[in-house]
C-alpha cells in the first residue's frame, strides 16, 4: 500500500468534553450515557486501552477517498485532541498486554512494540509482514495480509518468530480467545467458535459485516455488526444483542469494563448514567 502525507482536520479542545444534548441508550435494558473522547477523525478502527495511563489507542484514515492510508494515534485521559504514534508504517492494527504494559503495532511493513510507560520509545520487532489484525493473550496473533492466515510471535534464537496456526486453515478476518479459552474467528462464511483443544466449528451466524470482535476484562467476547454491539451465548450458541448502535468501526473497553466504541468520525465512552 502507497503511503501517503496529508494534512487532517481536527478539532483542537483541552479538557473533559461533554455533548450538548444528551444522548441516552440502552445496554442491556438499563440506561447508558455517551461521552464523546475524541472527535474529527476519519474512520478510527482497532481500539485499544492502555490500563495505566488510561489512553486510548486506534488507528484511523489520512487517506483520499480512492486509497486508504492508516495513522495510528492515540488520545489521553482528559483530551479531545488525539495524538500520533511515530514510526509504524501505515499503521492499522493495535493489540494490549496491559498486564507486563507493551503495546504492539502492526503495520504495511511489520510489527512495532512499545512498553506503555513515559518516554518509551517504539521499536520494530518484525518485518516482512503486512499486519491485517492483531490479539493478546499470552501470545501475540496476527492475521497476514493479503494471506488472511494465523500467525503467532514466539521468542526464537534470533529474535521473535512466527508460528503459522494451520488449524484454522482457512482465510479469516478476525480472531480471539476468550476467557475460556474458546477461540471465535470470521471468514467469508459467517462467525464460528472454536471450543478449547479441538477444531471443531461451531457456527454462529450468517456472513455478515463485523468491523470488530474484543474481548473485555471478564473473558467475555463482544462483536460489532451492522445493528449493534453483540456477546455470545454459548448454551444456544447464538448470538444476543445488548446494544443497538449502528455503523461501529471499533469497540475495547476501559478498566472498568465500560465499553468505547467508534462510530465514522467520534470516539465515544458508555457509562451507566441517565441524562438529566
Amino acid at each position: 500500500m502507497k503511503i501517503k502525507l496529508i494534512l487532517c482536520l481536527i478539532v483542537v479542545v483541552r479538557g473533559n468534553p461533554t455533548n450538548s444534548s444528551c444522548k441516552e441508550i440502552h445496554l442491556n435494558n438499563k440506561p447508558h450515557k455517551k461521552h464523546v473522547l475524541g472527535m474529527g477523525l476519519n474512520r478510527p478502527y482497532q481500539l485499544a486501552y492502555d490500563h495505566n495511563e488510561h489512553k486510548v489507542f486506534f488507528s484511523y484514515n489520512i487517506g483520499n477517498d480512492t486509497e486508504d492510508t492508516f495513522q495510528i494515534g492515540y488520545i489521553k485521559k482528559d483530551h479531545i485532541k488525539h495524538e500520533n504514534v511515530p514510526d509504524v508504517v501505515n499503521g492499522f492494527a493495535i493489540a494490549v498486554d496491559n498486564k507486563d504494559n507493551i503495546i504492539y503495532f502492526g503495520g504495511s511493513e511489520g510489527i512495532y512494540k512499545q512498553h506503555l510507560k513515559p518516554n518509551s520509545t517504539v521499536e520494530k520487532i518484525l518485518s516482512n509482514h503486512n499486519i491485517w489484525d492483531m490479539f493478546f493473550k499470552h501470545h501475540l496473533y496476527f492475521i497476514d495480509y493479503p494471506s488472511q492466515h494465523l500467525y503467532k510471535c514466539i521468542h526464537g534464537k534470533s529474535g521473535i518468530e512466527t508460528e503459522h496456526q494451520k488449524h484454522i486453515h482457512e482465510k479469516i478476518y478476525q480472531y480471539v480467545i476468550d476467557g475460556d479459552d474458546d477461540t471465535f474467528i470470521t471468514n467469508e462464511t459467517g462467525l464460528y467458535l472454536i471450543k478449547n483443544g479441538t477444531t471443531h466449528r461451531i457456527f454462529y451466524g450468517e456472513p455478515t459485516v463485523f468491523r470488530a470482535i474484543e474481548v473485555n476484562n471478564k473473558g467475555v467476547a463482544y462483536f460489532s455488526a451492522k445493528d449493534g454491539i453483540y456477546v455470545a451465548d454459548k448454551t444456544s450458541n447464538k448470538l444476543e444483542i445488548v446494544v443497538h448502535i449502528k455503523n461501529i468501526f471499533g469497540i475495547t473497553f476501559d478498566k472498568d469494563d465500560n465499553i468505547i466504541y467508534s462510530s465514522p468520525y467520534e470516539i465515544i465512552k458508555i457509562l451507566p448514567e441517565r441524562c438529566k
